[in-house]
């Protein structure tokens, strides 16, 4: 096989000059913006309070917290098949079945039946396991990319990944400044406001396209390769732009963000430097001998003390539990098996759980009771669709693949799923966007979703070309279904 053959991208020069045309289009298409005026630095820290729930025992507490819990994974469980029977990703059920839990269906068509699943008590704990469950989400997220190898073609690579991120975050900061007033927290400023958008628009959800590659018979093709590393380095371009924005929203003024950047960087760098070699050394040394629930304590304990870390100084605890994927010793037996049993637990639990949280936060029947607020959504939507088309095909072509290919990159890059979700979260949490804001992303995000496996079937069988660097071990992780793979 010739060098050029076993290339993700046949012509990697061309493919990386157009994406530096895209990514220098992109950064002009933001100087414009700001030499405008239209981008408002100025932002205000919103603040709320929780209303403390009602007084039970403990015992009713407890009882009515795994009532709540058993309905949600029963759910998540059926829509998650029926979503695969149709042939969708299971992901697309388990969040359709959090949005029929929520206000959207259930609160409003049974409000009674709504109470006596998620009484206001077990609220607040219901929020508390979704935490843990997406802290340790983000941990096997962190896991699996720290196994990718962008090879010979790094070069390429990772100039087609900030393009394919670059695009859809330019457009998305420009159709933000209209929304502003339509879609904002209450006290945000309009730049922390553009860039959240900008992120949420240019994510793809790495675990989400891992098992739509598996689902079309695209694991060890060259199309299939390509869209996991470049949705790997995007994302991970995408959280580092989160960190940003949520720095700038937590902080009172411009230099308090930047130490809250720099802190963030510093404990980046000494958990990839310092703290990972460590972990490894220890492992070597002790895990063999230590019981199974030591273990499970210790690799429990680095994902919630690293998330609770991040989160004291000043980004959000999901960049905590990425940082522990990264740096937890995998290749070590038993910490891979323990790390194994964590997340197979967390899928069967924890995310139908934080599935269900975000549909108490999400009301369709609000959003569609403003026309505007659907507007904005419907605009958004178009905007992050086209975007990530913008971004991924025209590099893909001129970097040598075939047109079908070079559009089936798109189309991959385009699925949100759970990442998006993740992301809308964190704004909404931190007030950068407002509740309709919130629920006609998570509509774009299950929509954009959806459109995946329908479109790569119009394109048909030709995007399965073989490639030399087939990533099938990434794709299988995810596409099983059952956590028990998902960590290397």
């Amino acid at each position: 096989m010739s060098a050029t053959d076993s290339s993700l991208l046949p012509r990697p020069s061309r493919g990386l000059a157009v994406a530096g045309g895209l990514v220098g289009g992109a950064v002009v298409l933001l100087g414009i913006a700001y030499a405008a005026g239209w981008l408002d630095p100025d932002h205000h820290a919103a603040a709320a309070g929780p209303v403390a729930p009602a007084a039970v025992s403990p015992a009713q507490l407890m009882w009515r917290l795994l009532i709540a819990v058993a309905v949600v994974c029963a759910l998540a469980t059926v829509f998650g098949k029926l979503a695969k029977l149709i042939g969708q990703p299971p992901v697309v059920g388990e969040i359709i079945a959090g949005l029929i839990l929520g206000p959207s269906v259930i609160g409003s068509l049974a409000p009674g039946l709504f109470t006596a699943i998620v009484p206001a008590e077990v609220l607040p704990n219901l929020n508390l396991l979704a935490q843990a469950g997406l802290a340790i989400f983000m941990f096997t997220v962190g896991a699996e990319f720290g196994r990718d190898k962008l090879g010979r073609d790094r070069g390429a690579i990772a100039g087609a990944s900030l393009a394919i991120m670059a695009v859809p975050f330019a457009l998305g900061v420009i159709a933000a400044l209209p929304l502003y007033s339509t879609l904002a927290g209450p006290s945000v400023g309009r730049l922390p406001f553009a860039i959240f958008i900008g992120v949420a628009l240019a994510i793809t959800a790495f675990p989400v396209l891992a098992r739509i590659v598996q689902d079309f018979g695209l694991v060890g093709t060259r199309l299939g390769s390509l869209a996991m590393l470049c949705a790997a380095v995007a994302d991970v371009l995408a959280w580092c732009a989160l960190a940003i924005v949520l720095a700038m929203i937590k902080s009172s003024d411009l230099t308090t963000a930047l130490v809250a950047l720099v802190l963030t960087i510093l404990v980046g760098a000494g958990c990839v430097f310092v703290l990972k070699p460590v972990l490894r050394w220890l492992a070597d040394r002790y895990a063999a001998a230590l019981p199974t629930p030591i273990l499970v304590l210790a690799v429990l304990t680095l994902i919630l003390g690293l998330a609770a870390a991040t989160d004291a100084i000043g980004v959000h605890a999901i960049f905590g539990g990425f940082l522990a994927g990264l740096v937890v010793p995998k290749e070590i037996l038993p910490v891979k098996q323990v790390s194994e049993q964590i997340c197979g637990l967390n899928r069967a639990l924890l995310v139908p759980v934080f599935f269900a949280s975000i549909g108490l936060k999400t009301d369709v029947n609000a959003a569609i009771s403003h026309p505007q607020v659907l507007a904005a959504g419907a605009l958004l939507l178009v905007v992050a669709v086209a975007g990530k088309f913008l971004g991924a095909t025209p590099v893909a072509r001129a970097g040598g693949l075939p047109v079908r290919s070079a559009i089936g990159l798109g189309v991959l890059m385009n699925a949100r799923g759970i990442t998006e979700i993740v992301v809308l979260s964190a704004g909404l949490s931190a007030g950068l966007i407002n509740q309709g804001a919130f629920t006609v992303m998570v509509m774009m995000a299950l929509i954009t979703t959806m459109m995946a496996l329908p479109l790569l079937r119009l394109l048909g069988s030709s995007l399965r070309e073989p490639s030399a660097t087939g990533l099938s071990p990434i794709a299988d992780a995810y596409a099983n279904g059952d956590a028990k793979s998902v960590v290397p």
